[in-house]
Protein backbone atom coordinates (compact mmCIF):
# COMPACT_ATOMS: atom_id res chain seq x y z
CA UNK A 1 0.00 0.00 0.00
CA UNK A 2 1.43 3.28 -1.15
CA UNK A 3 0.13 6.41 0.68
CA UNK A 4 0.63 9.73 -1.44
CA UNK A 5 0.17 12.96 0.11
CA UNK A 6 0.45 15.97 -1.82
CA UNK A 7 0.57 19.09 -0.35
CA UNK A 8 -0.98 22.50 -2.08
CA UNK A 9 -0.29 25.58 -1.47
CA UNK A 10 -2.71 27.62 -4.48
CA UNK A 11 -3.10 31.50 -4.93
CA UNK A 12 -7.04 32.02 -5.97
CA UNK A 13 -7.08 34.94 -8.39
CA UNK A 14 -10.70 36.87 -7.95
CA UNK A 15 -11.12 39.05 -11.26
CA UNK A 16 -13.41 41.82 -10.91
CA UNK A 17 -14.58 43.29 -14.41
CA UNK A 18 -15.69 46.95 -13.97
CA UNK A 19 -16.65 49.00 -17.18
CA UNK A 20 -14.28 52.33 -16.81
CA UNK A 21 -15.13 55.32 -19.15
CA UNK A 22 -12.88 56.12 -22.03
CA UNK A 23 -12.45 59.67 -22.40
CA UNK A 24 -12.81 59.27 -26.12
CA UNK A 25 -13.45 62.61 -27.26
CA UNK A 26 -13.62 65.39 -24.88
CA UNK A 27 -15.88 68.68 -26.10
CA UNK A 28 -12.78 70.26 -27.36
CA UNK A 29 -11.73 67.25 -29.85
CA UNK A 30 -16.10 67.34 -30.61
CA UNK A 31 -16.32 70.40 -31.63
CA UNK A 32 -13.34 69.96 -34.03
CA UNK A 33 -14.37 67.03 -36.16
CA UNK A 34 -18.29 68.89 -36.04
CA UNK A 35 -16.58 72.38 -37.39
CA UNK A 36 -15.50 70.19 -40.47
CA UNK A 37 -18.43 67.78 -40.69
CA UNK A 38 -20.37 71.52 -41.45
CA UNK A 39 -18.13 73.16 -43.54
CA UNK A 40 -17.54 69.64 -46.11
CA UNK A 41 -19.00 70.54 -49.54
CA UNK A 42 -20.92 67.26 -49.79
CA UNK A 43 -23.52 68.41 -46.87
CA UNK A 44 -23.82 72.01 -48.15
CA UNK A 45 -23.95 73.84 -45.51
CA UNK A 46 -25.99 71.92 -43.11
CA UNK A 47 -28.16 73.18 -40.09
CA UNK A 48 -26.17 71.30 -37.22
CA UNK A 49 -25.68 71.09 -33.26
CA UNK A 50 -24.29 69.22 -31.38
CA UNK A 51 -24.74 68.90 -27.78
CA UNK A 52 -22.84 67.15 -24.50
CA UNK A 53 -25.59 65.10 -22.92
CA UNK A 54 -24.38 65.38 -19.31
CA UNK A 55 -24.48 69.23 -19.15
CA UNK A 56 -27.19 69.95 -22.00
CA UNK A 57 -24.17 72.21 -22.91
CA UNK A 58 -24.39 73.21 -26.72
CA UNK A 59 -20.87 72.52 -27.94
CA UNK A 60 -20.46 73.22 -31.83
CA UNK A 61 -23.09 73.92 -33.77
CA UNK A 62 -24.36 75.64 -37.26
CA UNK A 63 -27.27 77.48 -38.72
CA UNK A 64 -28.83 75.95 -36.08
CA UNK A 65 -31.64 78.41 -35.63
CA UNK A 66 -32.23 78.11 -39.59
CA UNK A 67 -35.60 76.75 -40.67
CA UNK A 68 -35.06 73.42 -42.37
CA UNK A 69 -36.84 70.13 -44.09
CA UNK A 70 -36.69 67.77 -41.42
CA UNK A 71 -37.99 64.92 -43.60
CA UNK A 72 -38.55 61.97 -41.35
CA UNK A 73 -37.11 63.19 -38.03
CA UNK A 74 -39.76 64.89 -37.75
CA UNK A 75 -41.05 61.57 -36.56
CA UNK A 76 -39.42 62.31 -33.24
CA UNK A 77 -42.42 64.59 -32.57
CA UNK A 78 -44.84 61.75 -33.67
CA UNK A 79 -43.35 59.80 -31.28
CA UNK A 80 -43.20 61.96 -28.32
CA UNK A 81 -46.78 63.49 -28.86
CA UNK A 82 -48.17 59.65 -28.55
CA UNK A 83 -46.03 58.80 -25.51
CA UNK A 84 -47.66 61.66 -23.83
CA UNK A 85 -51.66 61.21 -24.97
CA UNK A 86 -51.84 57.82 -25.19
CA UNK A 87 -51.82 54.65 -23.16
CA UNK A 88 -48.98 52.82 -24.15
CA UNK A 89 -50.67 49.68 -23.30
CA UNK A 90 -54.03 50.88 -25.75
CA UNK A 91 -54.53 48.14 -28.02
CA UNK A 92 -57.19 49.08 -31.26
CA UNK A 93 -60.21 46.61 -31.85
CA UNK A 94 -62.24 46.03 -34.86
CA UNK A 95 -64.87 43.42 -34.70
CA UNK A 96 -66.85 41.88 -37.26
CA UNK A 97 -70.83 40.53 -37.34
CA UNK A 98 -73.41 39.53 -39.01
CA UNK A 99 -76.24 41.90 -39.77
CA UNK A 100 -80.04 41.59 -39.32
CA UNK A 101 -80.41 42.90 -42.94
CA UNK A 102 -79.72 40.18 -45.59
CA UNK A 103 -76.71 39.09 -47.02
CA UNK A 104 -75.22 42.04 -45.16
CA UNK A 105 -72.20 42.57 -42.27
CA UNK A 106 -71.18 44.97 -40.06
CA UNK A 107 -67.68 46.20 -39.37
CA UNK A 108 -67.06 48.30 -36.56
CA UNK A 109 -63.69 49.57 -35.44
CA UNK A 110 -61.74 52.35 -33.37
CA UNK A 111 -59.71 53.47 -36.61
CA UNK A 112 -56.78 51.36 -35.92
CA UNK A 113 -53.99 53.14 -37.54
CA UNK A 114 -52.15 49.78 -38.19
CA UNK A 115 -54.78 47.26 -40.22
CA UNK A 116 -53.43 46.39 -43.31
CA UNK A 117 -54.02 44.41 -46.05
CA UNK A 118 -51.19 42.89 -46.21
CA UNK A 119 -51.48 39.13 -44.84
CA UNK A 120 -47.57 38.19 -44.30
CA UNK A 121 -47.04 41.57 -42.62
CA UNK A 122 -50.39 41.00 -40.50
CA UNK A 123 -49.28 37.82 -39.16
CA UNK A 124 -45.34 38.70 -38.78
CA UNK A 125 -46.09 42.17 -37.25
CA UNK A 126 -49.63 40.87 -35.06
CA UNK A 127 -51.65 43.05 -37.36
CA UNK A 128 -55.17 43.48 -38.05
CA UNK A 129 -55.84 41.75 -41.37
CA UNK A 130 -58.50 43.89 -43.21
CA UNK A 131 -58.09 41.16 -45.79
CA UNK A 132 -59.26 38.17 -43.88
CA UNK A 133 -61.72 40.21 -42.01
CA UNK A 134 -63.63 40.69 -45.73
CA UNK A 135 -62.60 37.13 -46.21
CA UNK A 136 -64.26 35.81 -43.35
CA UNK A 137 -67.58 38.32 -44.11
CA UNK A 138 -68.23 36.93 -47.55
CA UNK A 139 -67.40 33.02 -46.31
CA UNK A 140 -69.93 33.97 -43.49
CA UNK A 141 -72.50 35.11 -45.40
CA UNK A 142 -72.38 32.00 -47.47
CA UNK A 143 -72.46 29.49 -44.62
CA UNK A 144 -75.73 31.58 -43.24
CA UNK A 145 -77.43 31.87 -46.91
CA UNK A 146 -76.70 27.69 -47.40
CA UNK A 147 -75.72 29.05 -51.31
CA UNK A 148 -73.29 31.59 -53.33
CA UNK A 149 -73.59 35.09 -51.39
CA UNK A 150 -72.56 37.10 -54.67
CA UNK A 151 -73.75 40.56 -54.05
CA UNK A 152 -73.20 41.28 -50.07
CA UNK A 153 -73.31 44.85 -48.01
CA UNK A 154 -70.46 46.11 -45.54
CA UNK A 155 -71.88 48.40 -42.99
CA UNK A 156 -69.14 50.29 -41.61
CA UNK A 157 -67.75 52.15 -38.81
CA UNK A 158 -64.25 53.23 -37.25
CA UNK A 159 -62.45 52.05 -39.70
CA UNK A 160 -60.84 54.41 -42.90
CA UNK A 161 -62.45 54.67 -45.83
CA UNK A 162 -59.93 53.43 -48.23
CA UNK A 163 -59.38 50.81 -46.00
CA UNK A 164 -63.72 50.09 -46.84
CA UNK A 165 -63.31 50.61 -50.38
CA UNK A 166 -59.91 47.89 -50.44
CA UNK A 167 -62.25 45.47 -49.22
CA UNK A 168 -64.29 46.13 -52.15
CA UNK A 169 -61.74 45.79 -54.61
CA UNK A 170 -60.51 42.45 -52.80
CA UNK A 171 -63.95 40.79 -52.80
CA UNK A 172 -64.51 41.56 -56.69
CA UNK A 173 -61.31 39.89 -57.44
CA UNK A 174 -63.97 36.66 -56.11
CA UNK A 175 -66.89 37.65 -57.98
CA UNK A 176 -68.70 39.39 -55.59
CA UNK A 177 -69.93 42.81 -55.77
CA UNK A 178 -70.10 44.95 -52.82
CA UNK A 179 -72.24 47.85 -51.29
CA UNK A 180 -70.44 49.71 -49.10
CA UNK A 181 -72.25 52.06 -46.28
CA UNK A 182 -70.71 54.02 -43.77
CA UNK A 183 -72.90 54.04 -40.52
CA UNK A 184 -72.64 55.96 -36.82
CA UNK A 185 -71.43 53.64 -34.18
CA UNK A 186 -74.86 53.67 -32.65
CA UNK A 187 -76.37 52.72 -36.15
CA UNK A 188 -73.42 49.71 -36.12
CA UNK A 189 -74.63 48.01 -33.33
CA UNK A 190 -78.27 48.28 -33.80
CA UNK A 191 -77.21 46.61 -37.02
CA UNK A 192 -75.55 44.36 -35.29
CA UNK A 193 -76.88 40.64 -34.47
CA UNK A 194 -74.17 37.90 -34.24
CA UNK A 195 -70.35 38.62 -33.65
CA UNK A 196 -68.11 36.62 -35.87
CA UNK A 197 -64.58 37.70 -35.24
CA UNK A 198 -62.24 40.78 -33.57
CA UNK A 199 -59.40 41.68 -33.98
CA UNK A 200 -57.00 43.48 -31.92
CA UNK A 201 -54.31 45.44 -33.07
CA UNK A 202 -50.42 45.78 -31.50
CA UNK A 203 -50.05 48.25 -28.57
CA UNK A 204 -49.16 52.08 -29.26
CA UNK A 205 -45.99 50.98 -27.74
CA UNK A 206 -45.26 48.33 -29.90
CA UNK A 207 -46.91 50.74 -33.12
CA UNK A 208 -44.34 53.29 -32.30
CA UNK A 209 -41.50 51.66 -32.08
CA UNK A 210 -42.15 50.16 -35.63
CA UNK A 211 -42.82 53.52 -37.17
CA UNK A 212 -39.96 55.17 -35.77
CA UNK A 213 -37.55 51.81 -36.12
CA UNK A 214 -38.55 51.46 -39.73
CA UNK A 215 -39.98 55.13 -40.77
CA UNK A 216 -43.41 53.95 -41.86
CA UNK A 217 -45.20 57.48 -42.49
CA UNK A 218 -48.62 56.13 -42.90
CA UNK A 219 -48.18 54.25 -38.99
CA UNK A 220 -46.72 57.64 -37.69
CA UNK A 221 -49.19 60.21 -39.43
CA UNK A 222 -52.11 58.23 -38.08
CA UNK A 223 -51.28 57.71 -34.78
CA UNK A 224 -49.97 61.65 -34.87
CA UNK A 225 -53.69 62.24 -35.64
CA UNK A 226 -54.80 60.25 -32.89
CA UNK A 227 -52.81 61.66 -30.28
CA UNK A 228 -53.96 65.19 -31.17
CA UNK A 229 -57.48 64.33 -31.00
CA UNK A 230 -56.77 62.68 -27.28
CA UNK A 231 -54.81 66.51 -26.21
CA UNK A 232 -58.01 68.05 -27.26
CA UNK A 233 -58.13 69.08 -31.22
CA UNK A 234 -59.29 67.98 -34.36
CA UNK A 235 -57.17 64.99 -36.12
CA UNK A 236 -56.18 66.93 -39.01
CA UNK A 237 -52.87 68.07 -40.18
CA UNK A 238 -53.40 71.66 -37.89
CA UNK A 239 -54.40 69.56 -34.93
CA UNK A 240 -51.03 67.56 -35.36
CA UNK A 241 -49.11 71.11 -35.43
CA UNK A 242 -51.25 72.09 -31.81
CA UNK A 243 -50.19 69.21 -30.39
CA UNK A 244 -46.54 69.01 -31.50
CA UNK A 245 -46.42 73.09 -30.14
CA UNK A 246 -48.64 72.05 -26.92
CA UNK A 247 -45.95 69.12 -25.97
CA UNK A 248 -42.63 71.48 -26.92
CA UNK A 249 -44.34 74.44 -25.01
CA UNK A 250 -44.39 71.98 -21.73
CA UNK A 251 -40.77 71.31 -22.05
CA UNK A 252 -40.29 74.84 -22.22
CA UNK A 253 -39.02 74.45 -26.01
CA UNK A 254 -39.60 77.26 -28.31
CA UNK A 255 -41.76 76.15 -31.17
CA UNK A 256 -42.80 79.89 -32.59
CA UNK A 257 -41.27 79.00 -36.07
CA UNK A 258 -42.09 75.62 -36.40
CA UNK A 259 -44.24 74.81 -39.27
CA UNK A 260 -45.74 71.75 -39.59
CA UNK A 261 -47.69 70.12 -42.65
CA UNK A 262 -48.28 66.36 -41.62
CA UNK A 263 -46.76 63.54 -38.50
CA UNK A 264 -44.29 61.82 -40.92
CA UNK A 265 -42.33 64.56 -42.32
CA UNK A 266 -43.26 63.76 -46.06
CA UNK A 267 -44.24 67.51 -46.90
CA UNK A 268 -41.73 69.07 -48.08
CA UNK A 269 -43.23 72.54 -46.31
CA UNK A 270 -42.36 71.22 -43.30
CA UNK A 271 -39.94 73.62 -41.25
CA UNK A 272 -38.02 72.33 -38.23
CA UNK A 273 -34.49 73.65 -36.55
CA UNK A 274 -31.87 71.89 -35.78
CA UNK A 275 -31.56 73.32 -32.67
CA UNK A 276 -35.53 72.82 -31.25
CA UNK A 277 -34.94 68.89 -32.25
CA UNK A 278 -31.67 69.11 -29.98
CA UNK A 279 -33.77 70.84 -27.39
CA UNK A 280 -36.25 67.68 -27.80
CA UNK A 281 -33.67 65.20 -27.91
CA UNK A 282 -32.22 66.54 -24.52
CA UNK A 283 -35.03 66.84 -22.64
CA UNK A 284 -36.58 63.56 -23.08
CA UNK A 285 -33.54 61.79 -22.25
CA UNK A 286 -34.25 62.58 -18.97
CA UNK A 287 -38.34 61.61 -18.64
CA UNK A 288 -38.98 58.38 -18.30
CA UNK A 289 -42.59 58.98 -19.85
CA UNK A 290 -40.76 58.90 -23.62
CA UNK A 291 -38.00 56.43 -23.11
CA UNK A 292 -39.75 54.36 -25.69
CA UNK A 293 -38.86 56.92 -28.55
CA UNK A 294 -35.49 56.88 -27.47
CA UNK A 295 -35.34 52.67 -27.12
CA UNK A 296 -37.12 52.47 -30.99
CA UNK A 297 -34.53 54.81 -32.54
CA UNK A 298 -32.43 52.52 -34.96
CA UNK A 299 -28.97 51.25 -33.99
CA UNK A 300 -26.33 52.49 -36.94
CA UNK A 301 -25.17 49.14 -38.86
CA UNK A 302 -27.45 46.60 -36.20
CA UNK A 303 -31.60 47.51 -36.82
CA UNK A 304 -34.17 49.90 -38.64
CA UNK A 305 -33.61 52.33 -40.82
CA UNK A 306 -29.39 52.64 -40.12
CA UNK A 307 -29.22 48.65 -40.19
CA UNK A 308 -27.16 49.13 -43.74
CA UNK A 309 -25.51 52.04 -42.44
CA UNK A 310 -21.90 52.32 -41.58
CA UNK A 311 -21.06 48.85 -42.47
CA UNK A 312 -18.64 50.01 -45.10
CA UNK A 313 -17.98 53.58 -44.36
CA UNK A 314 -17.44 53.76 -40.71
CA UNK A 315 -17.63 49.80 -38.84
CA UNK A 316 -16.00 51.37 -36.05
CA UNK A 317 -19.56 53.27 -35.31
CA UNK A 318 -21.70 49.99 -35.42
CA UNK A 319 -24.15 49.94 -32.66
CA UNK A 320 -22.84 53.36 -31.02
CA UNK A 321 -25.19 55.87 -32.94
CA UNK A 322 -28.98 55.74 -32.02
CA UNK A 323 -30.37 58.00 -34.21
CA UNK A 324 -33.85 58.77 -36.57
CA UNK A 325 -32.92 59.12 -39.96
CA UNK A 326 -34.84 61.29 -42.63
CA UNK A 327 -34.76 61.81 -46.36
CA UNK A 328 -36.32 63.78 -49.15
CA UNK A 329 -35.34 64.66 -52.26
CA UNK A 330 -32.33 66.88 -51.94
CA UNK A 331 -32.23 66.68 -48.16
CA UNK A 332 -30.50 63.89 -45.93
CA UNK A 333 -31.03 64.19 -41.86
CA UNK A 334 -29.73 62.04 -39.12
CA UNK A 335 -30.50 63.58 -35.35
CA UNK A 336 -30.00 60.84 -31.99
CA UNK A 337 -27.61 60.10 -29.55
CA UNK A 338 -23.49 59.18 -30.10
CA UNK A 339 -21.45 57.00 -27.66
CA UNK A 340 -18.35 58.55 -27.06
CA UNK A 341 -16.73 56.79 -24.25
CA UNK A 342 -16.69 58.46 -21.63
CA UNK A 343 -19.78 61.06 -23.10
CA UNK A 344 -22.82 61.17 -24.77
CA UNK A 345 -23.37 63.39 -27.48
CA UNK A 346 -26.91 64.46 -28.55
CA UNK A 347 -26.64 66.04 -32.40
CA UNK A 348 -28.36 67.18 -35.55
CA UNK A 349 -27.70 67.16 -38.70
CA UNK A 350 -30.29 68.83 -41.53
CA UNK A 351 -28.95 68.76 -44.84
CA UNK A 352 -31.34 70.03 -46.97
CA UNK A 353 -29.74 71.99 -50.10
CA UNK A 354 -28.65 68.70 -51.91
CA UNK A 355 -29.13 68.14 -55.39
CA UNK A 356 -32.23 66.11 -56.07
CA UNK A 357 -29.88 62.75 -57.01
CA UNK A 358 -29.28 59.59 -55.54
CA UNK A 359 -25.66 59.73 -55.94
CA UNK A 360 -25.65 62.92 -53.47
CA UNK A 361 -27.96 61.54 -51.15
CA UNK A 362 -25.45 58.80 -50.56
CA UNK A 363 -22.84 60.77 -51.14
CA UNK A 364 -23.92 63.15 -47.96
CA UNK A 365 -24.66 59.99 -46.11
CA UNK A 366 -21.45 58.58 -46.13
CA UNK A 367 -20.08 61.85 -45.46
CA UNK A 368 -21.88 61.92 -42.44
CA UNK A 369 -21.02 58.45 -41.34
CA UNK A 370 -18.04 59.16 -41.70
CA UNK A 371 -17.62 62.16 -39.37
CA UNK A 372 -19.78 60.46 -36.71
CA UNK A 373 -17.16 57.69 -36.46
CA UNK A 374 -14.67 59.66 -35.69
CA UNK A 375 -16.64 60.26 -32.11
CA UNK A 376 -17.72 57.06 -31.76
CA UNK A 377 -16.37 55.16 -28.91
CA UNK A 378 -17.31 52.44 -26.74
CA UNK A 379 -16.87 52.25 -23.11
CA UNK A 380 -13.06 50.32 -22.62
CA UNK A 381 -13.68 47.46 -20.25
CA UNK A 382 -10.75 46.76 -17.96
CA UNK A 383 -9.70 43.46 -15.58
CA UNK A 384 -9.37 44.04 -12.73
CA UNK A 385 -7.55 41.42 -10.47
CA UNK A 386 -6.36 40.45 -7.05
CA UNK A 387 -3.94 37.87 -5.64
CA UNK A 388 -4.77 36.13 -2.23
CA UNK A 389 -3.15 32.89 -1.12
CA UNK A 390 -4.87 29.77 0.72
CA UNK A 391 -3.44 27.77 3.36
CA UNK A 392 -2.04 24.46 2.36
CA UNK A 393 -4.53 21.81 1.02
CA UNK A 394 -3.68 18.45 1.74
CA UNK A 395 -5.37 15.23 0.18
CA UNK A 396 -4.53 11.78 0.93
CA UNK A 397 -4.94 9.15 -1.53
CA UNK A 398 -5.47 5.69 -0.81
CA UNK A 399 -5.83 2.96 -3.12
Amino acid sequence: MKKIVSAVVAALVFATVCITPVSAFDPLRATTVFTKLAADPNLKNPSVILIDASTNEVVFESNSYAMRKPASTLKLLSGVSVARYLDPEMRFQTSLALSDKKNSVVIQGEMDPWATFNAFNAKRLGQTSLKYLAYRAHVELESQAGAPVKTMTIYYNGIYDSEAKNMKIYLKTRKVYVILKPVSALEAQNLTIEPVMNSASPTVNQMTHFFIQWSDNTLAERLARIAAKAAGYNGSAAGISDVFKTVLAEMEIDSSKLVVKDGSGLSHENRVTAHLLGELLAKIQKDPRYAGVIESLPDGGVNGTLRKRFLETATEAIGLVHAKTGTLNGTVTLAGYIDSGDREYIFVVIADKLRRTYSATELARDTLDRYLVKLAAPREIIVETTTAETASVVSSITP
